[in-house]
């Protein structure tokens, strides 16, 4: 009886603990479906004047609530599919400002990047003896400044170093070159002088023994990015960690015959920092074109990296002689390891086949939340929108540049998706033409006055030839391909080749009138 109650005490101990961790996940995910999920209606906001801040603050309550409950229930889309909704709330109402748009919060892509963490573990979920590394992408520099978007980023990794104990990693890696050639200076090293900056206003201080900081000037597509970084790893890195490792003996038994293999292992645990709609990228291209995936790289880590081979005990322990007191000896029944003797045979050097070396690769995703999709001023959020919309695009690029090259199929998906956002693009547009249009129009402007940003930005005229320019080619992709898409047809590589190029131009048009970042204010250099 006392076995069995302490038993269930035991039991219910775990569980609570269970419980407290899950909830901490929860509360993490909430911080994302809250910011995109609890913004009022028209309709919600005369209700709330007349009821006052007391039912406002009951129904957001009661959302947080169902919120919860639904990340609970949720079985975490790991498939990287994107299911967008288009009805007819895409379309635009009398007195509307900007139509309701589903973009990036109503797409599967979150959850699966969500999922992800949930299933593969954060940071906190690992071992104690894992070496992490925190990876932050950059964001181009606008005049030579930080951006708004991109100071989001590193002050994700900052809050991470002061608010989550325990987490330093081994190495901090910036990435980012010069990819426009009006800045002086890389990404790379403008996003650390601003890491820097925050440490410092923040107070954090860190042992610089103990977290190495690796700045890549480089310019490169995120793929060519992490090559770079484990190629930083493997030369500089993972084999003085493995020296650091003891060494764990194992028994391998093949047809009756057994050998004894020393092995260390290393296990690293990569943080990757950046926007949310830029991780989900990453994450659906990773599971829809595994081949072409930007993470490869990090993949590629993985497995035997060498193996040692001495003759005996004797030859190790004279190659280093501290080898014995770190070996961790698995027995199996009452067999004992033959390295354990303090005499060794013909027979058990023969049984002895060396050390092995491996290294164990996982990441996690950190995102910052997009900062234009809730601002005060419709021009903003509009670019906001509209540029979501182009990034969505990436996961059917990375695929249509697979079927060019003849290294991929189709993925239907794609199609759908392609479909859908020019949908929601072509309501965005016709926003402009609405009587709120005009203000829309100006407000774009006026907000990039100030930077000089480029020749599209300063007449409403040539913004709106952009955009439909970018419509354009996205009806003239579609067409191409709908014989793939709706699985009627074979499409030949010429016309394939006209499709990704469509798709290239569409996307370019709309990042260069669409893009909202700014730099970053003065100001608010030292806040996080």
């Amino acid at each position: 009886m006392e076995a069995e109650s302490a038993s269930s005490k035991s039991s219910s101990k775990i569980s609570i603990k269970n419980d407290h961790k899950q909830q901490a996940k929860t509360k993490r995910f909430t911080d994302y479906y809250y910011a995109y999920n609890t913004s009022p209606s028209k309709d919600d906001s005369n209700n709330n004047n007349s009821s006052g801040d007391n039912n406002n603050n009951s129904y957001l309550i009661d959302l947080k609530k169902k919120i919860d409950q639904k990340i609970m229930r949720n079985n975490w889309n790991r498939t990287g599919q994107r299911r967008r909704v288009n009805d007819s709330s895409t379309s635009i109402t009398p007195g509307q400002l900007l139509p309701e748009v589903h973009v990036q919060h109503e797409t599967d892509s979150m959850q699966s990047l969500l999922g992800y963490n949930h299933f593969e573990g954060e940071w906190s979920d690992k071992n104690s003896t894992t070496y992490h590394v925190a990876i932050v992408f950059g964001k181009s520099l606008i005049q030579d400044q930080i951006s708004i978007e991109y100071a989001s980023r590193i002050r994700t990794l900052v809050k991470m170093i002061k608010e989550e104990e325990g987490f330093r990693p081994k190495l901090i890696c910036f990435t980012g070159g010069n990819k426009n050639s009006t800045t002086t200076i890389s990404d790379a090293a403008a996003g650390y002088v601003y890491f820097r900056h925050l440490c410092a206003s923040q107070n954090i201080r860190l042992d610089t023994s103990q977290t190495k900081i690796w700045v890549d000037k480089h310019n490169g597509n995120e793929r060519e990015t992490m090559e770079r970084v484990a190629s930083e790893l493997w030369r500089k890195y993972i084999k003085s960690w493995l020296q650091e490792r003891p060494l764990t003996e194992r028994l391998n038994q093949h047809y009756g015959v057994g050998w004894h293999i020393l092995e260390r292992r290393v296990d690293i645990h990569f943080t990757l920092v950046s926007t949310e709609y830029h991780l989900c990228n990453l994450n659906d291209v990773h599971h829809r074109s595994p081949s072409k995936s930007f993470l490869q790289p990090l993949v590629s880590l993985r497995g035997l990296v060498g193996s040692d081979r001495w003759v005996n005990r004797d030859e190790l322990e004279a190659m280093d002689p501290n080898y014995s007191s770190s070996v961790h000896v698995s027995r199996t029944g009452s067999s004992s390891s033959s390295l354990s003797t303090t005499t060794t045979s013909s027979s058990e050097r023969a049984r002895f086949a060396g050390i092995e070396n491996s290294v164990d690769t996982s990441w996690s995703f950190q995102y910052a939340t997009f900062p234009f999709l809730h601002g005060k001023e419709d021009s903003v959020v509009f670019l906001g929108q509209c540029y979501l919309l182009g990034e969505e695009l990436t996961p059917l690029l990375v695929n249509m540049k697979g079927v060019v090259e003849q290294t991929e199929f189709f993925q239907r998906d794609n199609y759908l998706l392609l479909t859908s956002i020019r949908r929601s693009l072509v309501s965005l547009v016709e926003a402009l033409y609405t009587d709120k249009g005009q203000s829309i129009r100006a407000g774009v402007i006026k907000y990039f006055q100030s930077q000089g940003r480029n020749r599209f930005t300063k007449e409403d005229v040539k913004i709106i030839v952009l955009l439909e320019s970018a419509l354009l080619n996205l009806g003239r992709c579609i067409d191409l391909v709908k014989p793939a898409g709706l699985l009627v047809g074979s499409v030949p590589a010429p016309t394939w080749a006209r499709a990704l190029d469509a798709l290239e131009k569409s996307m370019n048009n709309i990042q260069i009138v669409c893009d909202p970042d700014q730099p970053l204010d003065p100001e608010d250099w030292g806040k996080l």
